[in-house]
């Protein structure tokens, strides 16, 4: 006699995939089957996830360690922009204290450079 068979799958046949869960969005997604032989690797999942996050981690460090590096230089240039400002202007703070140059600012106001030179003061007891 001959036996009945079903026409769907056996669950424990060696091909069967559900079309709900994780793993079988991810088989529909990605379609891994010619490079997996047609199994999606359960009990590699944690290790791939583990790697993921670490290149996570790494890629933010590296954008963290980049943007610091555009700040140092950022500062850095401020820092010679200040520098070259005080330079300029102790500079021209140096020029106007000069006797020469008063003369030239006072000579307006009708003051004059006085010729005779200073004289001594001897005071005899």
């Amino acid at each position: 006699m001959a036996k009945n068979v079903s026409k769907k799958q056996n669950r424990e046949s060696s091909s069967y995939r559900p079309n709900r869960g994780v793993f079988a969005f991810f088989d529909r997604v990605f379609n891994m089957d010619k490079i997996l032989g047609g199994v999606f690797p359960a009990s590699q999942l944690r290790y791939i996830v583990w790697i993921s996050g670490l290149i996570v981690i790494y890629i933010i460090s590296s954008l963290n360690a980049e943007s610091l590096i555009h700040r140092i230089d950022k500062m850095k240039s401020e820092v010679e922009e200040a520098r070259a400002d005080y330079t300029t202007q102790k500079a021209d703070f140096m020029k106007a204290g000069k006797q020469s140059e008063i003369i030239k600012r006072v000579e307006p106001m009708g003051l004059q450079e006085n010729k005779t030179p200073p004289t001594k003061i001897i005071v005899k007891e």
